[in-house]
């Protein structure tokens, strides 16, 4: 029994030092995602609608800015009813 208990209890540290390490791992890649966090939330607050109807009134979007408008139209989505991958464009996200 005590054999038993001596293998478990050395299983479970090696799971805490793996455990230990990825914590250590994540909480680093957290302190550089923190700042790149901040600075779009600041970017965020400069937005008004005078922005917004700038770039609605866009023809075509600068690179980049039909992917985020279809992101939007997911996060914004009614009910959770995301809209299929062909009604994602520019001009319904517009819209």
């Amino acid at each position: 029994m005590l054999f038993t208990a001596a293998k478990e209890e050395e299983k479970v540290r090696v799971i805490e030092e793996d455990v230990t390490v990825k914590q250590k791992l994540c909480e680093e890649d957290l302190a550089k995602a923190i700042p790149a966090l901040e600075a779009a939330q600041a970017a965020l607050d400069t937005l008004d609608k005078s922005n917004l109807t700038e770039y609605k009134s866009l023809g075509t979007p600068p690179p980049g800015a039909d992917d985020v408008a279809a992101a939007v139209m997911v996060f914004f989505a009614p009910k959770g009813k995301i809209p299929r991958l062909q009604d994602r464009t520019w001009k319904n996200s517009k819209v």
